[in-house]
């Protein structure tokens, strides 16, 4: 890979943490980041009122083992702090909604009478951006996986408020800006119900996170990065 690099005129990596990664191998090695996500048309209408907004939202499919932990574990281990702050607090918890395709048994058996878990398994696309519109916040909570995670960039081009980890924020540039992170179970509970109640707070990531994909996942962007190599 060192070799190929070196009789090219430039390389690509689709984060800057691999970028780094070879600059720290060799700095004379000529090598850039440009995204692998690149949308050349965006949302005309997002619903910003999101007190008309309900429910917790994961999509990645199941043939992704990082997946099925990352629900799992928010299933197991946030998701019961979540119900008793909301509860605490004289709310009704929120529905915790599983999206994605090759649904495991272990992943089906979270949905029981009366807990809050809803698995959808794989739903076409039309439902998808419905969903993503409906619910109110998206949780990406990852505990391993390498590289940019494309639910977060998607969940970002959607407008969704988002609570996530840092591996699931790693190698997305200043992504904090639009984005919550965690790594802790109570933390990262904490975090979600205090965006679920602040409908202004969700809001404002919305709206960040509009200006942040025309300007890091656009045409445009992408094209920025590499005009000067042609």
């Amino acid at each position: 890979e060192l070799s190929l690099m070196e009789k090219a005129a430039v390389s690509y990596y689709p984060s800057y943490v691999e970028r780094d990664a070879i600059k720290a191998i060799d700095p004379a090695i000529a090598v850039k980041d440009i995204t692998a996500y690149v949308f050349d048309q965006f949302l005309s209408h997002i619903q910003e009122d999101f007190s008309l907004r309900e429910g917790l939202l994961f999509v990645g499919g199941f043939a992704h083992p990082p997946n099925a932990d990352a629900v799992l574990w928010f299933a197991r281990e946030v998701y019961p702090h979540v119900r008793r702050k909301m509860e605490a607090a004289g709310a009704v918890p929120p529905e915790f909604i599983v999206v994605g395709s090759k649904v495991t048994e272990e992943i089906q058996a979270l949905e029981q009478p009366g807990n809050g878990i809803v698995v959808k398994g794989f739903v076409p696309e039309e439902e998808l951006s419905r969903l993503y519109g409906e619910c109110r916040v998206v949780v990406v909570p990852l505990r391993y996986g390498a590289g940019v995670k494309g639910k977060v960039v998607e969940a970002i081009y959607y407008g969704a408020p988002i609570v996530t980890t840092a591996i699931g924020a790693e190698g997305i540039p200043q992504v904090e800006d639009v984005l919550l992170v965690e790594d802790e179970a109570e933390t990262f509970a904490d975090a979600v119900v205090g965006l679920y109640q602040d409908c202004g707070a969700c809001r404002d990531l919305c709206r960040r996170t509009q200006a942040y994909v025309r300007a890091h996942f656009s045409v445009e962007a992408a094209w920025r990065r590499i005009e000067e190599d042609f």
